[in-house]
């Protein structure tokens, strides 16, 4: 017996809608605490904007309260970092790149510009290895 196209056309329905749901990440995918392989620096995210950026090393204990966003739709997708209100990134945007590897683990690597206006020409482009960082989900 051969399918009716009405079947058909809910057959391919139904599989755009699989490769959707499988392959998009949710707007939350951020949300909670990750922590670096090394255990020198944690990073919280509340929500869609607030992160706790935690450092623990030898030369710097602190927590840093910073703004951020993400642009999933782009390739790679962007992180953008901001309203530093001290420190070395005082009055800085950290713009850059992040990339998701399964639910807990997540590689980003940044980049400090001075103004908004500089954020899509100084962007990385890729991951350097020198500069990313690691980070699973606690």
């Amino acid at each position: 017996m051969r399918p009716s196209k009405h079947h058909l056309y809910l057959f391919y329905i139904f599989i755009l809608l699989l490769i959707v749901t499988c392959t998009s990440k949710p707007d939350d995918f951020l949300e909670g605490h990750w922590d670096m392989t090394n255990g020198e620096q944690a990073m919280v995210f509340e929500g869609d904007s607030i992160l706790h950026w935690i450092f623990h090393g030898p030369f710097l204990d602190d927590t840093f309260t910073v703004k951020y966003d993400v642009d999933t739709t782009t390739q790679p997708d962007r992180i953008n970092l901001f309203d530093f209100d001290r420190g070395i990134l005082k009055d800085k945007i950290l713009i850059g790149i992040i990339e998701p590897h399964g639910q807990d683990s997540i590689l980003l690597d940044f980049k400090p510009v001075d103004s908004w206006a500089e954020a899509d020409s100084a962007r990385p482009k890729s991951f350097d290895p020198l500069q990313l960082r690691y980070l699973v989900r606690k």
